[in-house]
């Protein structure tokens, strides 16, 4: 089901014992893990959250009672294997909801993920949080310019929705500045031209998140969407090799500290790129740098031509394994 689904499914208080969050918009999955959890007695007693488990410890967890209350909650981060999971799948606790926000490979052929991660996915309900349509985000702007006391015309929220690729994570981020900005006024279309710049960093994880999934059409789509200033060459070279560099280091190395001040990595984003990375794994991380490092050198010699250059950049990224 899509995410704007998820919210009248649940008006039932029929809940499924497991679900699979998928697609990558991080602020419509934190929202989806709050609502399945919404209502749950003694939180602290009954909502559990682990980060990357085995799944035999993840498993010894589902395996415990809720206390006093008949729901509970287990919250999964990153689920890297399943193999210990099978028997709990087939014969799920329906006291028990299991929230995941994402897998291991969790776009790749199926032959590629263990026979547990697929059965996970086969019996889970997937909730696909994916930047949603325009009509759900001017839904969510009207309901939030309430607070500030502000009206939003019609052109800025559209145009907002452009700049930010349609995902919640950024759209809620400009909009709260857009809104202090005019608190008890009317947000026009020249303050998001003012205030909001058109991301590429959101256009170059879209664009990771295809690779990564082997969808080569989908990353020539989104490679598509760029404006002509991000594709240029050396502009598109410099962010893919920022971008799968930030990926790579955050695998290799453990200072968080380190990773923030050198890649400006903010600790909520930790998380995400982590997890972005593991869906490579730092050898094929390794691999994308180095050819794009060797394609640099062709692009500055000239062996490589202009207008071509930004499809062999992506084919490269792509065919890199």
């Amino acid at each position: 089901m899509k995410f704007a689904e998820l919210k009248k499914s649940l008006a039932s208080g029929q809940y499924s014992p497991i679900y699979l969050l998928t697609g990558d918009d991080e602020f419509l999955k934190t929202r989806a893990v709050d609502m399945l959890c919404a209502g749950i007695p003694y939180p602290e007693f009954n909502v559990i959250n682990v980060d990357c488990p085995s799944s035999g410890e993840l498993a010894d967890i589902l395996c415990a009672f809720p206390v006093m209350s008949d729901r509970r909650a287990v919250k999964v981060n990153t689920l890297n294997e399943a193999k210990e999971l099978s028997k709990y799948l087939e014969h799920p606790d329906p006291s028990c909801t299991l929230i995941v926000r994402s897998i291991a490979n969790a776009g790749a052929r199926s032959k590629k993920r263990d026979d547990g991660l697929s059965l996970l996915a086969e019996k889970a309900e997937c909730v696909d949080c994916s930047p949603m349509e325009e009509r759900y985000i001017f839904s969510w702007l009207a309901s939030e310019a309430r607070k500030y006391d502000v009206s939003v015309e019609e052109e800025a929220a559209r145009l907002l929705c452009t700049y930010c690729r349609n995902y919640m994570s950024a759209v809620s981020a400009e909009f709260a500045k857009l809104a202090s900005y005019r608190w008890g006024g009317r947000i026009t279309a020249e303050d998001v031209r003012s205030l909001v710049s058109p991301s590429e960093e959101y256009a170059v994880w879209q664009l990771s998140n295809a690779v990564a999934a082997g969808n080569a059409s989908e990353a020539y789509r989104i490679l598509r969407s760029f404006d002509d200033g991000a594709i240029a060459p050396e502009v598109l070279f410099s962010l893919l090799y920022k971008h799968f560099r930030k990926l790579f280091y955050s695998l290799i190395t453990k200072d968080a500290d380190l990773l923030a001040r050198e890649f400006d990595i903010k600790e909520k984003a930790m998380f995400a790129v982590k997890r972005e990375a593991t869906r490579f794994g730092a050898n094929r991380l390794k691999k994308i740098l180095l050819t794009l490092g060797s394609l640099d050198e062709e692009l500055k010699n000239g062996s490589i031509d202009r207008e071509a250059a930004p499809q062999v950049l992506v084919s490269a990224v792509i065919n890199t394994i």
